[in-house]
């Protein structure tokens, strides 16, 4: 027993050291990803992010609960779509930090409901910030919580003014182009005004819907604009207001990518998930894979899961 105890204790104070090390290592030129990676092989775990370190390009959709973060890198430079709820900023940061990240070059909230601007307060403050991106919201749709004025006085305080993108413009995360689909025009509800982007690195495309609602599907298709891609991150949760048939049969996705968790809601919804898998979609979810890396050489795309 009492030698059980003394290697416990070893074992933490051996973390500990790691971990201070860490601290100091993070400053360094280098940064941290390398070192986290020999951390988590010194005691026999597997880290999950390293997945990523051959891959050219990179979507991670993180498990932040029902709430949406997603994390992209593509020849160096980095991306956050969403931040989840104000209580998992810190865990996205962790994440983060084992992939080295320094700076964001680009932040997009696609629109400010809680569990997707919640985390963003905490993140705009740990990291340098490039460009921040959210929609045009009608201002009796403005909200007045916790977890929106935070992300607002957090941009005020470190000087990062609000770039509203528009349907049509473009622009690029290392040699990753980047389109700005929706919203088209102002919408209804804070879902219906949802940035929706599409990714194109080589020959592979990302659609990103946001809590788009099938009101905001019906504008984008009306547009004519092409949503073909070979993943769609399923909107708002897997909830039936999203994902109808007219959009599925536009997108014609290979593989669907839904961040969820359990609550009362009971998203997504069986008849989301029988529209996917009559789309010929694979579906992939945060509550039962865990994190969801699609990773992109610009011809295939290969899947990694959490679990």
């Amino acid at each position: 027993m009492e030698q059980q105890k003394n290697s416990k204790k070893a074992l933490k104070i051996t973390l500990s050291l790691f971990l201070a090390v860490g601290l100091i290592v993070s400053l360094l030129p280098f940064g941290a990803a390398a070192f986290w990676h020999r951390v988590f092989s010194f005691f026999g775990l597997n880290d999950f992010s390293a997945a990523a370190d051959s891959s050219p390009m990179s979507v991670h959709v993180l498990e932040v609960g029902k709430a949406d973060s997603i994390f992209i890198e593509c020849g160096g430079k980095t991306m956050l779509i969403d931040g989840g709820t104000m209580d998992q900023g810190e865990s996205i940061a962790e994440y983060l930090d084992r992939r080295g990240v320094k700076k964001l070059d680009c932040v997009v909230n696609t629109h400010p409901d809680e569990d997707h601007i919640g985390g963003l307060a905490y993140l705009i403050g740990h990291y340098r910030v490039g460009k921040y991106f959210a929609p045009d919201i009608p201002k009796n749709m403005i909200p007045s919580s916790e977890e929106y004025l935070s992300a607002q006085k957090a941009l005020n305080e470190k000087r990062i003014s609000t770039v509203v993108p528009r349907p049509g413009e473009t622009f690029s995360l290392g040699s990753m182009k980047i389109e700005v689909l929706a919203p088209v025009k102002q919408g209804d509800s804070t879902n219906n005004n949802s940035i929706v982007l599409k990714l194109t690195y080589g020959k592979t495309r990302f659609l990103l819907m946001g809590d788009a609602e099938k009101e905001e599907e019906s504008d984008l298709l009306a547009g004519g604009e092409d949503l073909s891609a070979d993943v769609l991150k399923v909107g708002h949760h897997g909830s039936g207001t999203s994902t109808t048939d007219a959009l599925l049969n536009a997108v014609k996705p290979k593989w669907a990518a839904i961040s969820v968790a359990d609550d009362s809601n009971g998203l997504p919804k069986r008849e989301v998930l029988k529209r996917l898998l009559s789309a010929g979609a694979a579906v992939y979810r945060t509550d039962v894979s865990g994190t969801l890396i699609f990773m992109s050489d610009g011809q295939n795309i290969k899947i990694k899961t959490e679990r």
